[in-house]
């Protein structure tokens, strides 16, 4: 059976995602660098790379080892804490 498409993921991982975003956003800030300045050296495209960061794309694990190195960071860094982001998709499961 096909993989769905990104938009239309479970609510877990699109929330997973949206924090994974708000992370690399973070660190991106913290770098000083654009959007496309990330991308560029990580070796992706701009228009994916804000899908990743906006929440909406799922990144590949050599994807997400060539953004730590773009930013600088151990790879850890980008999942540091990572459920204190999660926006919980359905209220009142926690």
């Amino acid at each position: 059976m096909p993989e769905a498409p990104d938009d239309t993921a479970d609510p877990a991982l699109l929330a997973r995602r949206q924090a994974f975003g708000r992370r690399l956003k973070d660190l991106r800030l913290r770098a000083r660098l654009s959007q496309a300045q990330l991308a560029e050296s990580a070796g992706m495209n701009r228009v994916f790379y804000v899908g990743v960061e906006g929440g909406r794309r799922n990144v590949s694990l050599d994807k997400v080892f060539a953004l730590a190195d773009a930013l600088g960071v151990d790879v850890g860094e980008l999942f540091h804490d990572l459920n204190s982001l999660i926006t919980d998709p359905q209220p009142g499961n926690r």
